[in-house]
Order: structure tokens, then sequence, then C-alpha cells
């Protein structure tokens, strides 16, 4: 886990200050305990791009996939 954990915290790094924040305590803090869908989900949210994760976790937009919503309020929850 110690490579898959050090490749998302490298995924992590969006160069937004704000961003980073975001994803890096989510990985950090509710990562390890989340359940494999939710995992699953955390990897594929890091694969789009920075303009549509800033959207999700900065501007309040919704996205369409539940799996992603829910990761989403999972994300934000963490403040």
């Amino acid at each position: 886990m110690d490579t898959e954990f050090g490749k998302l915290q490298w995924q992590c790094r969006r160069g937004m200050k704000e961003l980073d924040f975001l994803l890096v305590r989510y990985l950090r803090d509710r990562y390890g305990q989340a359940a494999s869908d939710e995992r699953a989900a955390f990897a594929d949210f890091l694969e789009l791009p920075d303009p549509d994760i800033a959207r999700y976790l900065l501007a309040g937009d919704v996205p369409s996939d539940s799996r992603q919503a829910e990761l989403c309020r999972h994300l934000l929850q963490s403040n």
C-alpha cells in the first residue's frame, strides 16, 4: 500500500494550494479507512482535469457520477 499511497499523494499535488490541501488531507485522514469502492472513486477522481476538480470542490458544482458526488461530500466534510 505504501507504493499506492505515494502515487496517490503525488497525484494530489495539483498546483493549486486549496485543492492540494483538500486532497492531501483526505488521503492522510480518511483514505486508509475508506471502503474499496471509495478508494477507487478517489483514484478515478484524481484523473479528472484540474478545472473539474476545482469546480466540484471549490465552486460547489456536484458531479453527475454518484460515486464522485459522494466522494466530494467526504472531501469537503474533512474541513
